[in-house]
């Protein structure tokens, strides 16, 4: 059965979907404006566009019942988050959030290594590049990876966060920040100031490390105690956005109404919403709430 699909947001990374898409069997894929209503006879409609027009973009389609992927983050408010998630349950709609590391073969490859890995005891995450906006928050740009990648591994809330403008401002494009996941850390570095480009996770555990290198020709190294001599495990060459996108139209397909991604997504959008009460408090820890019904 041929999927008839919607695509709003055609810039560069709108235009990497449209290519993706287009090279699945049975999908036919329209380019549509912003101001364009819910269309009778999409099966389902994605949204790459700036994050902060998400929300407004993506509610008619969802209230409409219409499957809608839509780019991380899933919003830039805890409000929006909220009304999101409302509207699906009302709706029955699936939402999916484009967390693309959590179909990366790489890091998916690095899950598989966990039990080897023991108890982690913190989780250092590194997103630059040299990408300069006039408007937004790093935190809203490269945190959703790092936060994604640590419900991966935890499987749970974070409690609190903490996090500082290295650039000042309330809108960094460059910051440090902590989230605590129990007796564990993740500190994760952010920048739009970084000449070189680099998106890696190294995780610590009590008999090794291991690192997600995003930028290196192995993308995944495992160091095990007490020898360190390095490991490679292998994983997939498939690129993670084709295995992302395989992932939404099957569940289109198999008319799933699954929260969990949108869940997941109002999550993020929340501990984020934290880092950034935090760097405006000076650094000050900030309770993530957890109040937020996403069930």
């Amino acid at each position: 059965m041929d999927l008839r699909l919607g695509l709003v947001g055609h810039g560069r990374w709108g235009r990497n979907i449209e290519r993706t898409l287009l090279s699945f069997p049975d999908v036919s894929l329209t380019i549509l404006a912003r101001s364009d209503k819910p269309a009778l006879g999409l099966d389902a409609v994605l949204i790459a566009t700036p994050s902060a027009t998400h929300a407004e973009i993506a509610l008619p389609y969802i209230e409409a019942g219409v499957a809608t992927f839509i780019e991380k983050p899933m919003c830039t408010t805890v409000a929006d988050a909220r009304h999101i998630v409302d509207a699906a349950k009302r709706s029955g709609g699936l939402v999916f959030v484009g967390h693309l590391y959590l179909h990366h073969p790489a890091f998916l490859a690095a899950l598989d290594q966990l039990p080897k890995l023991g108890a982690i005891r913190y989780v250092l995450g590194t997103g630059m590049n040299e990408n300069l906006r006039p408007h937004g928050s790093v935190l809203w740009d490269w945190l959703p990876h790092d936060l994604s990648m640590a419900w991966a591994l935890f499987g749970h809330d974070p409690s609190e966060a903490t996090s500082w403008s290295l650039d000042g401002g309330a809108k960094p494009r460059a910051a440090i920040s902590k989230f605590t996941f129990g007796a564990a850390s993740v500190v994760a570095s952010s920048s739009w100031l970084s000449p070189i480009p680099r998106r890696a996770t190294t995780i610590f555990g009590e008999n090794g490390t291991l690192v997600f290198d995003n930028t290196a020709e192995r993308k995944l190294t495992f160091f095990q105690r007490p020898s360190r001599e390095p490991v490679y495990p292998p994983y997939s060459d498939e690129l993670p956005l084709t295995c992302e996108m395989r992932a939404f139209l099957a569940a289109i397909r198999s008319g799933t109404a699954d929260l969990a991604s949108a869940a997941l997504g109002a999550r993020i959008v929340s501990a984020i919403a934290a880092a950034a009460e935090s760097i405006e408090l000076g650094g000050k820890s900030v309770k993530i709430p957890t109040a937020l019904d996403t069930r």
